[in-house]
């Protein structure tokens, strides 16, 4: 019996099975309809993205329009927002927004990107406390459960359709009575059921892949040949995992149903119970502190900075004497109090920040140590870190915030502190944002663990499974 034989066999079994093909078809209607919102989410983030762009390029010729005015013996259009006010142009007024692009990936998964900001208004208030916002409002509930994108169906519901095509791969022939008949040939069990599941896989994971390469085509994401090929692998790895699971469990010599129930638990335990029970202990381990704290804690700086103004500018001189240049120390103007306070303010939200990035970090070394326990946690991480939706992308993005926010203080703070007044001729010289993305071979290095775990996984247990076929006997 060939390797062919046994391939049209098995399609004729699946032509003939209406259950099969009705999951067949729904899961290829999950798939379209996930990837669809995948698309749909990725066009909304360029909408907000190309807005905020406009929104730079009006801002700055708004300024550029109103100090020609003024220059030309015109009055601003208001006095608390007169353009020549270096507190105006580098405060919320003349904000500069910074934006990150969507994932390489991001229509094949959300990840983090509807949690994690993928835009920050820079100005010369922008703190770690900002860094920490997230402008967007949104339905918590939808944020708890997350989108339904093709990272979900891959990682939930791929392997309930993995278990379903191969739960009975080799009990339904012993239940048959045709095990005996076909081992009466010069055939092996491993050759017969390696076929089988070969055939599945196809199936299963070929119109994975089919959908993940026409969407992308279709949207014009695939212009990153390498995280699609970690995407692809990620998957793939995975798939055989459940094939391999299932391939071993039904060389247990048990009924179809017996193999049904402990593969179901077996993804229930793996994919639900344990990825849930890895984030819990994260969070009780590692509480984050309360934002409500931090509010508190920026309210009273504030209040407390008001009242001693004249000494903060003294220590922020001292602390900064490049910044000294053209402040009266006598007599200093408001602008350079009110600079004074408000990094004080900083430095004391900065202090609650700190501890909430710690406790963060902490969460993601536990969640990141533990996570070898689950396949369904090792294909995610790999799976959202190659569509450039995870973490580490978004940690690059703030790191660049942080200094491009830098930057722009570097500009401003000197003239409002020597209180000088902006012209025309210093639009040009005003900071841009530009992003830096970061290395493709990042991705690569850090799913390369993940990955390769993965593929221990599979091989493990795949020769668990070859071990009990070469067990099996015709009369069993």
């Amino acid at each position: 019996m060939t390797a062919r034989t046994v391939l049209r066999k098995e399609w004729r079994l699946l032509r003939a099975d209406r259950a099969l093909r009705i999951a067949l078809g729904l899961f290829g209607v999950l798939l379209v309809y996930a990837l669809a919102n995948g698309v749909v989410w990725t066009r909304f983030q360029e909408r907000n993205i190309d807005s905020a762009h406009a929104q730079n390029v009006e801002r700055a010729a708004g300024f550029a329009e109103e100090l020609a005015h003024i220059e030309a013996g015109g009055e601003p259009a208001s006095q608390f927002a007169d353009p020549r006010s270096p507190f105006v142009m580098g405060g919320p007024s003349g904000s500069h927004t910074a934006t990150l692009e969507p994932g390489p990936l991001s229509v094949l998964a959300v990840g983090q990107s509807d949690l994690l900001p993928y835009y920050y208004d820079v100005n010369i208030y922008t703190n770690e406390s900002t860094l920490q916002q997230n402008g967007e409002v949104e339905n918590p509930v939808n944020l708890m459960a997350g989108r339904f994108d093709l990272t979900f169906v891959v990682v939930y519901l791929l392997p309930l359709l993995v278990l379903a095509l191969s739960f009975n791969v080799l009990s339904a022939e012993r239940e048959r009575g045709t095990l005996a008949l076909t081992l009466s040939q010069p055939v092996r069990v491993r050759s017969i059921v390696a076929a089988k599941l070969a055939f599945r896989a196809m199936l299963a994971v070929g119109l994975v892949l089919a959908v993940a390469v026409v969407g992308l085509l279709a949207t014009g994401g695939a212009g990153s040949p390498g995280r699609m090929l970690l995407w692809c692998g990620a998957v793939v790895a995975y798939s055989l995992f459940w094939f391999a699971l299932a391939a071993w469990v039904n060389t247990l010599r048990r009924t179809s149903a017996w193999n049904a129930t402990v593969l179901v638990g077996a993804w229930l335990v793996l994919v639900v119970v344990l990825p849930a029970a890895i984030n819990i202990a994260a969070d009780l381990l590692h509480p984050l502190p309360s934002r409500v704290e931090m509010i508190t804690v920026q309210r009273e700086a504030s209040n407390d900075a008001v009242n001693s103004r004249s000494e903060l500018l003294a220590r922020y001189l001292e602390d900064h004497p490049e910044m000294a240049e053209g402040v009266v120390a006598d007599d200093p103007g408001f602008g350079a109090l009110s600079w004074a306070a408000t990094d004080a303010v900083n430095q004391q939200v900065e202090v609650v920040t700190a501890e909430h990035d710690a406790r963060r970090a902490e969460q993601i070394h536990l969640v990141r140590r533990y996570r070898y326990l689950s396949p369904a946690l090792l294909a995610q991480d790999v799976i959202i870190d190659a569509a450039g939706t995870g973490d580490a992308r978004y940690a690059h993005f703030r790191g660049q915030v942080r200094a491009f926010a830098e930057e722009w203080r570097e500009f401003f703070v000197p003239a409002i502190l020597a209180d000088e007044q902006m012209t025309a001729s210093a639009l040009p010289q005003i900071p841009v944002y530009r992003a830096v993305e970061e290395d493709p071979g990042d991705a690569t290095r850090r799913t390369a663990v993940p990955l390769t775990v993965l593929g221990g996984l599979v091989l493990l247990v795949g020769m668990g499974a070859g071990a009990g076929l070469g067990r099996v006997r015709g009369a069993d």
